[in-house]
């Protein structure tokens, strides 16, 4: 799904065409004079027939856009939590602010280098759920003992657990694609919509090819709709690494402006 624009175009064209080449076919096959008489029974099946069809489809078309929402925002928050990790980690004492704030430079470096790649194929990177783990750890094993380290450790540890449950949430959206068996019934309904149309039969044969084509070009588009939502993390609509980019950038800020931050106030001690 790399490609989603030249297979959604290739699925819309190739649609259209088969469509027009079925009507062709069944024109040359039956007499429309003989469909005539059974354009009211076939109207009505239709409009049933279209209607349930349209329903399923914009049902999975909606879920699938949903779902894709969702997988951002996740990616989001998890990107957001770590940093408000980071930042908060800035009031401990050493070494335990190093540590943590070097395991969550890690990680992100981890995720951008290796793992969002990685979910392009459905899987995650062990070595960016590893270095996770152990910032977990580091936290967990921490003992407060000012009341600034008390007031902050509860606040980390609930980060820090919101950043985890959204690094899961977010692997499996990675790996949570639409089934095969509805891409099957999507498919064989479609057909069945499309084949009612040659049941009818226009002495304007080109008016009958012209709405054909449309109604071939409509339910071609919401089946790019779902090559593009349905894979959040492939194709290209794919929901980039951006947040994690913002992150890293206020991390790169923070240890710039962290030595600055310590020379000012060792300047301010000696003044008298």
């Amino acid at each position: 799904m790399h490609n989603s624009v030249l297979v959604s175009s290739f699925v819309i064209v190739t649609v259209t065409l088969l469509s027009i080449g079925g009507l062709l076919l069944a024109r040359k096959l039956v007499n429309f004079q003989s469909l005539r008489p059974a354009h009211d029974v076939s109207g009505y099946l239709l409009s049933v027939v279209g209607t349930l069809y349209a329903v399923l489809l914009g049902f999975v078309v909606v879920d699938a856009m949903q779902q894709y929402q969702h997988a951002r925002q996740i990616t989001e928050v998890e990107a957001d939590t770590l940093a408000d990790v980071f930042v908060m980690a800035g009031r401990l004492p050493e070494p335990k602010r190093t540590e943590i704030q070097t395991l969550c430079r890690h990680y992100v470096d981890q995720v951008m280098a290796t793992e969002w790649a990685a979910m392009s194929e459905g899987n995650f990177c062990p070595i960016a759920r590893e270095k996770a783990m152990n910032l977990m750890e580091s936290l967990v094993s921490f003992t407060p003992q000012t009341e600034t380290e008390k007031l902050l450790y509860p606040l980390m540890v609930q980060e820090s657990s919101v950043f985890w449950q959204n690094r899961q949430a977010r692997i499996l959206s990675a790996d949570n694609h639409l089934p095969m068996f509805e891409w099957i019934a999507l498919v064989a309904g479609a057909i069945i919509v499309i084949l009612f149309t040659f049941f009818f039969g226009l002495e304007n044969l080109k008016l009958q090819l012209i709405m054909t084509a449309f109604l071939a070009i409509l339910v071609s588009l919401n089946f790019s709709l779902l090559l593009f939502f349905a894979y959040p993390f492939n194709g290209d609509l794919m929901i980039r690494a951006n947040a994690f980019k913002s992150t890293a950038s206020l991390f790169q800020k923070q240890t710039t402006d962290a030595p600055d931050k310590s020379s000012n106030k060792d300047s301010d001690g000696e003044m008298p």
